[in-house]
């Protein structure tokens, strides 16, 4: 087989495992190897053929997938498959309940905190971190600081 056939067979793969990754999750066997098999394509026109065909070929291969991938994110089948929703709170969206009204709340160490642990405040059981390294069971603490879901206690007293 003629070399320039076996760099233009390389590269054809290469491009044809590229376009399947498209449509399979993750950047898997079929992106690794059509991006190895485009990198040997473009060395074997270096090796075999000649310099000039190497850049030549490495050229026109980075434009291709450059261009592919501008044309294709513009393209109708990509709006299909791109997911396209948001998760905000304009839309009704949250990421958890809003625990800031605990701040400055008391309550009682239901598992030793070490840093964190579990604690019931204002009725209610809640994962908590200790502000430091120990607190016992059974004793009174008080919430400093909320960070998102992040509940942060001191010892009282």
């Amino acid at each position: 087989m003629p070399e320039a056939l076996r760099v233009v067979l390389f590269i054809s793969l290469g491009f044809i495992l590229l376009f399947l990754e498209l449509f399979t999750p993750g950047f898997g066997l079929a992106g690794v190897s059509g991006a190895l098999l485009l990198l040997f394509g473009c060395y074997l026109a270096y090796v075999k053929l000649s310099v000039f065909w190497g850049i030549l070929t490495s050229l026109i291969s980075l434009l291709t997938v450059i261009s592919f991938f501008k044309i294709f994110s513009r393209s109708p089948i990509w709006k299909k498959i791109r997911l396209d929703s948001k998760q905000s709170k304009d839309n009704g969206f949250v990421s958890g309940t809003d625990l800031a009204y605990l701040l400055n709340k008391t309550g009682t160490a239901l598992s030793a905190l070490r840093p964190s642990g579990i604690a019931m405040i204002e009725g209610k059981r809640l994962d908590v971190t200790a502000e430091s390294l120990f607190i016992e069971k059974d004793r009174k603490i008080k919430v400093i600081k909320v960070e998102g879901n992040r509940v942060i206690v001191k010892e009282e007293g």
